[in-house]
Parts: structure tokens; sequence; C-alpha cells
């Protein structure tokens, strides 16, 4: 991990993603902080009722986006309007790179 991208993280809006077996998966969050240095950890919020938290839960596994001031507002509404639950978001969306999973920490 770029340990340079921890300072990346301000205050502002995130995309949080997880991923069940092939199935990915996002919301919307405004929360997203360093939590310790090392070893490195993040803590994030997200709504239990999400379907991302979820699968967060059952995979302990996460990545935090940080999303752009200059982002369009599909963006906002592709992951924040529509529940992975009825809908596969990432289908048909390439404007994603994969990298690696943070490790949740209960």
């Amino acid at each position: 991990m770029d340990m340079q991208a921890m300072f990346k993280i301000s205050y502002g809006l995130f995309v949080i993603t997880a991923r069940d077996g092939d199935r990915d998966t996002g919301c919307i969050a405004n929360t997203a902080i360093q939590a310790a240095l090392t070893p490195n950890q993040v803590s994030i919020c997200v709504n239990k009722a999400n379907f991302t938290h979820e699968i967060i839960e059952k995979t302990g596994k996460f990545t935090v986006s940080v999303i752009s001031q200059d982002a369009d507002f599909e963006l906002f509404k592709h992951f924040g309007f529509q529940s992975g639950r009825d809908v596969n978001k990432f289908e048909n969306f390439d404007d994603c790179k994969r990298g690696a999973k943070f490790i949740l920490y209960y």
C-alpha cells in the first residue's frame, strides 16, 4: 500500500466497496479516517441497513475511494440511490481499478 494515500483522506465523501466471491458492491459514505499509523488502520462508518455493510461484516474486507470534488452527480446516484441487493452496481461500471483491500478489525 502507498502510505502517501493516508494523507489524501480528509473530510469529504467516499465510495466504500466490498467484494463477496465474484460480486462487488459499494455505497457512499461521509466518514473515513485514519485510526492508527502502526499498524496502519482506517475507521469507516457504514449504515447497518446497507448491503455493503453486510458484505463487509461477512468478509472483513473493504476498500475506501476518495471522491473528487469534481465528481459528476451520476457517481452519487450510481452508488447512493440504489441498493446492491437489487442492482449489480459494478455491471457496466468501468470507471474503477482494483486494488488491495483493507482488513477490518473489530
